[in-house]
């Protein structure tokens, strides 16, 4: 049967309304899934004579897998069935672009816009790779955007459905009944790929092609013949980025030409590892000063190559048009056309690259930092090549071939949280669902701290904000409208340039973990951001900062709207320990000298209302906020003011008692005077945790336990005689699991620092995962200025942040790593500069 027969009739329950594009094998139809009614696209196949009964069976093993795949970046495959000889695939449809639409139009991409676009690629992938699938046919083609222009990788796993059984085999090698054949697209395949060898490396090494197009606007490997093309991926180097584009930077550059070896044992093994590569090369770049601002992929780009496609010439009807353009080129040859040869090896996968001859940035981590990853288990066959002869003749019928014409729909709604990480942590998972008791914030969750992002169904304009102070012992309100948030996880950090009393720029920031792209959310002259908290609904910032000399409470929304001054301090005086409520109706802090106590504050949000809740001792102990327990009560620390004293017990603070409150309003719920020691509060407010260290020679010691947040009996779960424990976060709804972090350094202690990093804590009393190493020299840091799950934590639970400080070179870092172990990720690096992380949203 045709494929123009086809449209008005009916497979399983999707009835097909127009055909969209075909190609050699398969053709694509908008159609209506009469049971959810709405419009989905079914791509069909056709076997070819004599394989109906081996293709059916291949797809049905093939499109079962395909259709678990669950990430982000790879568009979702919604059904499959089979009817009437014919198999086919059902997927989202929307009429959209894809990058070979973008190159088209613009033809080179900045490289902040390109490693956007590879993170989300190579996310994808190896989210792919660790379940055992190859792509194969890696082409700007199938990388297609949504609306908002998030990279879905589509055609996943198709390339596999069309290939007999023993692909594995030589290209020229009998594989069944059917016969062998190559599949993919020329200008992107890898030598080992044109020899019928696929293997995950093979991705890789398309990726870089694709990213060499992107950065150069020419492919490295391009002939008027397929014959010419094939020979040039198997034989000839590609020619230098900077030779081509001079503003190409050597450190790209290098991981580029990396991944495009003709050895698949030279390349970078596994996608992340790409990844890392290509960070690394961007945080060169930076520390360089090598990077200018460029903008990334426009909002209105799609508009844009709509409009760039219009005045082209007709398509045919019953082809394609110029969104499914994207769909053609790829090749699907048999190999029974061809006589068979012997083949010849040219690499052998496997064998350790030679350090001496590895074009590797010289910029990647020092070694010792990371715990060892796991490697990914491939298995690979020896590459064979046909000689030079042979192949050019055989290749002479290849360039005669049709192009088979692959179309798939572009684009789809995601949903969660979950951006590129998909394993669960263990039991870290945080509910999202919208909560109004008791008038609360709608999305936060009452009474407790683990509540979820809300996500707003429209954004709004802030209206008008003013940053200028408002009259002395006064606050302002809080003017806010609501931020449609989307679901990428996203890191909010500040960068603080220039002396605390001579700043230059305080800058809140954003990254998105998705994307790789970093974004100023404010950037703000003569300030100086002394700390920075993410809202539970993860729409806005709030932070205190010393703006030219004068310390003020600020907020700012997480897009860059709506900054504004709620309070300013006297001169002389600063605010310290501000913590913003579940609710987000309140902001408690403390206002005071440099020498003395300090009066705590409660600010109403919505009035501006401004009240002294615990006026200043005249002797002992004063007290700093740490976190809420719910939204009524704080817990907090108190310290001997002008003194080096540590911090020492653990008291609540009951709003319920009204103004002016004494130190004996106060309740004393922790009692502990060790200069090593933290806490934080569980998620329901009924339990701390609390543990306790002693910094020793060679090792330090610690204990980490249990008890009630009313006060009670401290039951340790944990003892350690090698970890010296001076951090612990809650990270999970059930106390499962705690973050912590180890320092074993403290006066008069020189011992050993190898166990110093972070870890994740199971209440158990099982042994701790180590999930990040120091450096010599260096400290880990978690959230200091918010305990709230979110400040170390991403929103799905799946992913840390935390800080690397080296004091000594005065250089920190930044970093970001799944919480169930493996390779972290620098996101920021540089010295002379402060960098703190303020928490998590998504965006």
């Amino acid at each position: 049967m045709r494929p123009e027969d086809m449209v008005g009739q009916t497979l399983g329950h999707y009835r097909l309304i127009r055909q969209v594009g075909y190609g050699g094998v398969s053709a694509v139809f908008l159609a209506e899934d009469i049971n959810l009614g709405r419009e989905v696209a079914v791509k069909v196949f056709w076997p070819r004579p004599g394989e109906t009964k081996d293709f059916l069976r291949r797809f049905a093993r093939e499109a079962r897998v395909l259709a678990q795949l669950d990430h982000p970046n790879i568009l979702p495959v919604y059904d499959y069935g089979e009817q009437g000889g014919h198999a086919y695939l059902v997927m989202p449809y929307m009429a959209g672009g894809s990058l070979k639409d973008v190159l088209k139009a613009r033809q080179v991409l900045p490289p902040t816009e390109v490693i956007r676009l590879a993170t989300e690629t190579l996310n994808a992938l190896q989210y792919a790779h660790e379940r055992g699938l190859i792509h194969r046919d890696i082409k700007p083609g199938n990388m297609l955007f949504k609306a908002d222009g998030k990279l879905m990788l589509c055609d996943f796993g198709l390339v596999k459905v069309l290939s007999p059984a023993g692909e594995n085999k030589s290209l020229f090698d009998t594989t069944s009944d059917s016969g062998s054949e190559i599949t993919g697209t020329p200008e992107y395949m890898s030598p080992e790929q044109i020899q019928g060898q696929p293997i995950p490396a093979s991705d890789i090494y398309s990726v870089g092609i694709v990213l060499y197009e992107m950065l150069t606007g020419i492919r490295p490997f391009s002939s008027n013949s397929v014959m010419n093309v094939l020979l040039k991926q198997l034989n000839e180097p590609p020619r230098p980025l900077h030779e081509i584009n001079p503003k190409i930077s050597p450190q790209i550059e290098q991981v580029i030409l990396r991944a495009l070896e003709k050895d698949p044992a030279r390349r970078y093994q596994h996608p992340i590892d790409f990844l890392q590569a290509l960070r690394q090369a961007e945080i060169a770049e930076e520390a360089a000063g090598q990077v200018t601002s460029m903008p990334t992929i426009p909002s209105d780009w799609s508009s844009r190559t709509v409009e760039d496609t219009q005045n082209s010439p007709p398509v045919p009807p019953g082809r394609y048009s110029t969104a499914d353009e994207a769909y053609i080129e790829t090749v699907a040859s048999d190999s029974q056309l061809y006589s068979r040869g012997a083949a010849q090896p040219t690499s052998q996968p496997g064998i350790p690259l030679n350090a001496a001859n590895e074009r590797t940035a010289t910029t990647i981590p020092p070694p010792g930092r990371y715990p060892k990853e796991v490697p990914l288990q491939t298995h690979t066959r020896r590459s064979r090549r046909l000689p030079f002869a042979m192949l050019a003749i055989l290749m002479v019928v290849l360039a005669a071939l049709v192009l088979a014409l692959v179309v798939t729909p572009l684009g789809h709604n995601l949903f969660g949280f979950n951006s590129g990480q998909t394993s669960n942590t263990g039991g870290n998972s945080h509910s999202t669902t919208p909560s109004t008791a008791n008038g609360n914030t709608p999305g936060v969750n009452a009474g407790t701290k683990g509540s979820g992002v809300t996500h707003a169904a429209s954004t709004q304009g802030v209206p008008t904000t003013s940053t200028a102070c408002p009259a002395s012992g006064t606050a302002q309100a809080f003017v806010s409208a609501p931020l449609a948030l989307g679901h990428d996880p996203t890191v909010v950090y500040i960068v603080n340039e220039g002396p605390p009393d001579a700043p230059t720029f305080g800058t809140v920031k954003r990254y998105d973990m998705s994307t790789g792209v970093k974004v100023e959310i404010k950037k703000m002259a003569s300030t100086h951001i002394d700390d920075a908290q993410v809202s539970a609904d993860g729409q806005w910032v709030l932070f205190t900062a010393h703006v030219a000399g004068q310390s003020e409470l600020r907020a700012v929304r997480m897009d860059g709207q709506g900054l504004q001054t709620l309070f300013c301090a006297p001169s002389g005086y600063h605010i310290s320990g501000a913590q913003w409520s579940i609710n987000q109706k309140l902001v408690v802090f403390d206002e005071g000298q440099a020498i003395g106590a300090q009066t705590i504050y409660l600010l109403n949000m919505a009035s501006g209302s401004l009240q002294t809740e615990l006026v200043p001792p005249t002797a002992g102990l004063a007290y700093l906020p740490r976190t809420w327990i719910d939204n009524t009560r704080v817990l907090m620390v108190g310290f001997v003011p002008n003194a080096d004293a540590p911090p020492q017990n653990v008291y609540i603070l009951d709003t319920n008692k009204g103004t002016n409150q004494r130190t004996t309003d106060l309740q004393q719920v922790v009692t502990i005077g060790s200069p090593c020691w933290d806490f934080d509060s569980s998620y329901d407010g009924t339990k701390l945790f609390v543990s306790k260290c002693s910094p020793g020679q060679p090792n330090g010691s610690s204990t980490v336990g249990v008890q009630p947040a009313t006060g009670g009996t401290l039951n340790n779960f944990l003892t350690s005689s090698t970890l010296a424990i001076n951090s612990v976060r809650v990270i999970d709804p059930t106390n499962t699991y705690l973050l912590a972090t180890a320092t074993n350094i403290g006066p008069g202690v020189s011992g050993s620092t190898s166990n110093d990093g972070l870890y994740k804590i199971k209440t158990d009393g099982s042994t701790p995962l180590h999930l990040t190493a120091n450096n010599p020299g260096e400290t880990s840091n978690l959230n200091s200025f918010s305990q709230y799950f979110w400040s170390n934590e991403s929103r799905d639970g799946s992913m840390y942040a935390v800080e690397m400080a080296n004091f000594s070179s005065s250089t920190y870092t930044l970093m970001t790593g799944p919480l169930n172990g493996g390779t972290p990720t620098t996101f920021a690096s540089i010295s002379g500069t402060v960098l703190e992380i303020a928490g998590w949203t998504t965006y």
